[in-house]
């Protein structure tokens, strides 16, 4: 039996004994391409769901939104359970409410190392080989440039933002009922699409990031404009690995980098 098979066998028998209230996977594209996400909430409709290379949403994105609706169960990638990890390590959804099917992650997105589900509650199909480290030459490609040639490439990239925000909207960490853009007591922040707005706006959203994105690569994917937003991403992903020996999502007992003191922390800033 597939691995596709045996997912909706699962799924059906999870429905039908009422164990979850919703299933949150993969369905076909009504017009082709990528697979887009699938909510199903009756036995009948687990044959919808599929699990094939084209699956690259960052299903974690919907978890916090479902908070109310029952036990949830939720097809889980490599991507999507590192974070899943971090939404409940931030208490955003309760573990006993929350059943993950772990499944290999059959996509050919570059953006992630993990292939296989971090964090399940049981797992569906051969786990996937997962690649050995290897140096990302694309950072390093633009780490070898000065700070002004730096500059200048994000410059210009980001400058074709149109602020349409689906970076944002796509992206499991930006779960804020407000977001700091739309915040008007204190605006930190204006929502023109000038370039030194743009610019703020990709840069704080950055800062957000540290140390809690898993570079799943969904808010490039979704950027209508190209711009290849895991640059800086990956980069602050970088700085976070090595200053504080974290890798983002990869385990619950592992503490938030930027959120937990301890009075061996260097404190060079201040010396």
């Amino acid at each position: 039996m597939s691995t596709e098979a045996a997912l909706r066998d699962r799924c059906r028998a999870l429905l039908q004994s009422g164990e979850v209230a919703l299933v949150v996977g993969y369905r076909a594209a009504r017009t082709g391409g990528n697979c887009t996400p699938a909510f199903v909430t009756g036995p009948d409709q687990a044959e919808l769901l599929v699990l094939d290379k084209t699956c690259h949403h960052n299903l974690a994105a919907y978890l916090p939104g479902l908070r109310h609706k029952g036990r949830v169960a939720v097809v889980s990638t490599g991507p999507t359970s590192r974070s899943i990890v971090n939404l409940l390590k931030e208490n955003q959804f309760d573990r006993k409410d929350l059943h993950i099917i772990g499944v290999p992650d059959p996509s050919s997105a570059p953006a992630s190392n993990v292939r296989n589900a971090v964090l399940f509650d049981e797992f569906i199909g051969d786990k996937a080989d997962e690649p050995a480290p290897a140096p990302d030459q694309d950072l390093a490609a633009f780490e070898a440039k000065t700070p002004a040639e730096r500059w200048e490439i994000l410059f210009a990239d980001l400058s074709n933002c149109i602020r349409c925000y689906a970076c944002r909207q796509v992206c499991p960490n930006c779960y804020c009922p407000t977001c700091f853009v739309d915040a008007s007591r204190p605006q930190r922040v204006g929502r023109t699409p000038d370039r030194s707005d743009t610019i703020m706006f990709h840069v704080m959203r950055a800062m957000h990031m540290a140390g809690r994105c898993v570079e799943c690569g969904a808010c490039a994917r979704a950027c209508p404009m190209g711009i290849d937003l895991m640059v800086i991403n990956r980069k602050v992903a970088a700085i976070v690995r090595d200053r504080f020996g974290h890798v983002s999502g990869m385990s619950l007992d592992d503490p938030l980098p930027l959120t937990t003191f301890t009075p061996e922390d260097g404190q060079e800033f201040i010396e």
